[in-house]
């Protein structure tokens, strides 16, 4: 996967409101943009899957790249942008994760957080949000003063780690052209997700639940819940017979 980004300055009110934008990959077509308010400017992002989606680097192929992905309002916003900075670009070749909880001993004084235990695609936003939770982690793990500390905490990072890199590996096999192996479990519950995130589109419950899990602030059980549960069928029930192209759990996302 690789990303190309730059920061832009749009004309005031260009946007409306918005404050994030965020279209998506999805099954035939992985490639996407992500647009992200700062104090005076916002950072363009464009990315796809494999070396055919891959965004250009020069200002001609960036811009064409963009066009097939942005809505009409937003490349209109894009091309009447001030760039700021030059093209730069970031390679994510894989999710990893590194299994120090099953080590039987651990050199003394070391212990480590953050990308060094796990490191996901950064689509997703999870990477700081994981190590802050790790760092919270680890001050717990502190006070308790118990031994052996890097056991005790590695085994807690594990439980941080395992629910969220689970969501972003899941998100990255919703693509066919992601090279992978799709277990049974994972082709249900990514089935389930394309379902929710229809349903989320129109219903705010069923996408505050979505958006919880997916920023780490409730666990997957969330969207789970009986409740949300029987919204996610009724809506579906509803849609039955109407024509949808398959979503992902990075498709669309407008924050104001």
């Amino acid at each position: 996967m690789l990303y190309a980004s730059r920061r832009v300055r749009l004309r005031p009110g260009a946007l409306g409101d918005d404050k994030l934008i965020g279209i998506g990959a999805r099954p035939g077509f992985p490639r996407g943009l992500w647009l992200i308010a700062q104090e005076n400017h916002w950072i363009m992002t464009a990315f796809g899957y494999g070396g055919e989606h891959h965004p250009p680097t020069d200002e001609q192929g960036y811009l064409a790249f963009v066009a097939t992905v942005a809505p009409a309002d937003v490349l209109t916003a894009i091309r009447e942008s001030q760039p700021l900075t030059e093209i730069v670009t970031h390679s994510f070749p894989a999710n990893q994760r590194r299994r120090y909880e099953r080590l039987k001993r651990v050199p003394d004084g070391l212990l480590v957080l953050g990308d060094a235990i796990s490191s996901f695609n950064p689509l997703y936003g999870q990477g700081m949000s994981v190590a802050a939770l790790e760092a919270i982690t680890l001050r717990r793990c502190l006070e308790l003063r118990e031994q052996p500390l890097a056991q005790r905490f590695f085994r807690a990072a594990g439980k941080i780690v395992t629910p969220a890199r689970g969501m972003a590996v899941g998100g990255d096999l919703a693509l066919p052209e992601v090279q992978g192996h799709r277990p049974l479990m994972l082709r249900i519950t990514n089935a389930y997700v394309e379902r929710l995130l229809r349903v989320a589109e129109r219903d705010p419950i069923v996408a505050q639940a979505f958006g919880d899990v997916s920023d780490l602030l409730a666990p997957a059980q969330e969207v789970l819940r009986p409740r949300i549960l029987l919204r996610v069928l009724r809506g579906n029930l509803r849609r039955h017979g109407t024509a949808t192209e398959p979503r992902t759990a990075s498709e669309t996302y407008v924050a104001r």
